[in-house]
């Protein structure tokens, strides 16, 4: 369903309505510098058809535009630009994409989302800057892009932080499975690279080629703060990697450990089980049997032994 629909005359907002009539009428009446920006949420088939009608888009970009799996990309068609990108939402541990399809054409701009938060805010903030919403739809352009890619830092500084709490538990002394966390950090690390990286290229030559001479320092400051997410998502993704690595050391390390300490609790109980062992053979004739200090200088024996034994073994370090 179309969300929102405006005509902007030299930045100046003059809302329309929102059925197909409106929108041809809105279409008809455009003047030189003015231009259409019409947003659609979740939008059917038939609505969207009937918007692309209107606009005269390209079937396969509108083809697109319905899929909400389209990975991030610019393409050039003969009269309009297509563009597919991700917004991004993190919140514990847990990355969530969703897909916005925007049409720029030389009097409109077209942005279809499919789910994830609105572009009011952004077409908000636009409308208050009436001076740079004057150079038309790709001004609109800019203040969504903006919006979006602005978001990706934002992202990558929360999951920053949390890989840094995974750090932290990780070199503590206690114990802890962090490996499952760090798992699924890394999964949702993979879904953020997802939606930047491919971003990138295409973005960037959006930015020198396709765009006009006053826009494309806007688009390049978009470009940098996109390539600073991308670094932010190696840095990230890196970091996980020697967090895994450092956890797998820990966790090899507290094994021996508690190999040691098993090896040498069972030597010490080997002693007195030895002992036992012999004088349990009921034997008739054995040493000390019959001698009245033979029981207590046995257990003094076995006593001695182990502490003798535990004592080497702490000093070693094995206990």
């Amino acid at each position: 369903m179309i969300i929102d629909c405006a005509v902007y005359t030299d930045g100046v907002r003059e809302t329309t309505g929102h059925d197909s009539e409106s929108l041809d009428a809105a279409l008809g009446r455009l003047g030189e510098d003015d231009f259409l920006w019409i947003g659609i949420g979740n939008p059917t088939a038939d609505e969207m058809h009937r918007v692309a009608d209107s606009l005269g888009l390209h079937p396969l970009a509108v083809e697109d535009a319905l899929e909400a799996h389209q990975r991030p990309k610019v393409e050039r068609y003969a009269d309009h630009t297509f563009i597919s990108i991700r917004t991004v939402s993190y919140s514990d541990d847990d990355i969530t994409t969703h897909e916005v399809n925007i049409f720029l054409g030389a009097n409109y701009l077209l942005t279809v989302r499919h789910g994830g938060p609105t572009l009011t805010n952004a077409r908000r903030a636009a409308e208050k800057m009436i001076e740079p919403l004057s150079h038309g739809p790709t001004a609109a352009l800019y203040a969504v892009l903006d919006s979006i890619v602005d978001h990706y830092e934002d992202v990558a500084a929360e999951l920053e932080t949390d890989v840094q709490e995974v750090e932290t538990s990780v070199f503590s002394a206690q114990r802890s499975n962090d490996s499952t966390r760090i798992y699924r950090l890394k999964r949702e690390t993979l879904e953020f690279r997802r939606a930047v990286l491919p971003l990138r290229e295409p973005l960037h030559r959006f930015a020198l080629g396709d765009a006009s001479e006053d826009a494309r320092p806007y688009f390049r400051d978009i470009a940098d703060h996109l390539t600073r997410a991308a670094e932010a998502i190696d840095s990230i993704d890196h970091l996980l990697d020697n967090a895994l690595q450092a956890h797998l050391a820990q966790l090899s390390v507290q094994q021996n450990e508690d190999m040691r300490k098993l090896t040498a609790g069972a030597t010490i109980f080997a002693v007195p089980t030895a002992i036992a062992g012999i004088y349990g053979m009921n034997f008739e004739h054995m040493p000390e049997l019959s001698w009245t200090f033979g029981y207590p200088l046995c257990l003094a024996v076995i006593a001695g032994l182990c502490g003798y034994i535990y004592l080497r073994f702490k000093r070693s370090g094995w206990l």
